[in-house]
C-alpha cells in the first residue's frame, strides 16, 4: 500500500491523533512554558455582545473576533486605532462573560493537555485589555484532563507570566499586536529551556518564527 493510500484511508480520528503533538517530559530542572493566545486558539468566545467594530464608509461593522484575525487591514499599524473600536473589550463584565461562557476548542485544547502533562507550566498572551479580569475568567473556564478526568488547571497556570497586550493600565511596547506579542516572547524565552508558542492568527505566528529563538517552538493553532 502507498504511503497515501494509507494515509487516506485512516479515520478522521487517527489522522488528528498523529497531527497533535506529543511533547516529551521535561528532565530534571528543566523549566518549560506552554503560552497559549485566547480568542480562536483556547476558546471561541460569545460573539453575541463581544465585538470589534469597523467603521466603512461611515457606518459600523460588527465583526467577531475571528473576522477581525483575517481583516487585512487589522494588519496595518495606522489603522489599528484609527478605523477599528475595542469598546467591549474594555468593559470587565463583557470580558469575563465572554471567556466563561465561550466555546473550548477541543483540538488545541488537547495540546495544551500533553504539554501540561509533561510538566510545562500555562501562560496565555492575548490581545485583549483588562488584563486582571481575563486572568479571574481563564481561571474559571480552563480544565486540563489529568488521568482521564477534566480537572481545574491549578497551579499549571502561571498568572504572572500572562499578559494581555492591550491592557489599559500596563503599556507594553510594539506598534501591533504582533510585535508585542514577540516582545513577550523574548523575554519569555530568556527565563525558560523551552517555550512553545500557540495561536491562530498568522500574524503573530509569522512574527514569533521570524524571531529565530532557538527555544522557541511555533505552532499554529487548529481552525
Amino acid at each position: 500500500m502507498t504511503y497515501y493510500k494509507y494515509m487516506k484511508g485512516l479515520s478522521r480520528y487517527l489522522w488528528e491523533e498523529l497531527m497533535l503533538e506529543h511533547p516529551q517530559s521535561l528532565h530534571g530542572n528543566e523549566s518549560g512554558l506552554i503560552v497559549f493566545d485566547i480568542d480562536d486558539t483556547l476558546l471561541k468566545a460569545n460573539s453575541k455582545d463581544f465585538h470589534i467594530y469597523k467603521k466603512v464608509d461611515g457606518k459600523e461593522i460588527a465583526l467577531t473576533t475571528d473576522e477581525f484575525a483575517k481583516d487585512p487591514d487589522a494588519a496595518d499599524p495606522d489603522k489599528l486605532h484609527t478605523i477599528f473600536d475595542y469598546r467591549d473589550f474594555g468593559s470587565p463584565e463583557k470580558v469575563y462573560n465572554s471567556i466563561i461562557t465561550g466555546t473550548p476548542l477541543l483540538k488545541n485544547l488537547r495540546i495544551l493537555d500533553d504539554y501540561v502533562k509533561a510538566g510545562y507550566d500555562f501562560c496565555f498572551l492575548t490581545a485583549r485589555q483588562c488584563e486582571d479580569v481575563v486572568k479571574k475568567a481563564i481561571d474559571s473556564f480552563l480544565q486540563v484532563r489529568r488521568n482521564g478526568v477534566l480537572e481545574p488547571i491549578g497551579d499549571a497556570f502561571n498568572k504572572t507570566l500572562s499578559h494581555a497586550v492591550n491592557d489599559e493600565v500596563k503599556k507594553y511596547p510594539g506598534k501591533t499586536d504582533a510585535e508585542k506579542k514577540a516582545n513577550i516572547l523574548i523575554k519569555l524565552c530568556q527565563t525558560h529551556d523551552k517555550v512553545v508558542f500557540v495561536d491562530d492568527d498568522r500574524k503573530n505566528v509569522h512574527a514569533a518564527i521570524n524571531l529565530n529563538i532557538p527555544n522557541l517552538k511555533v505552532i499554529k493553532a487548529w481552525d
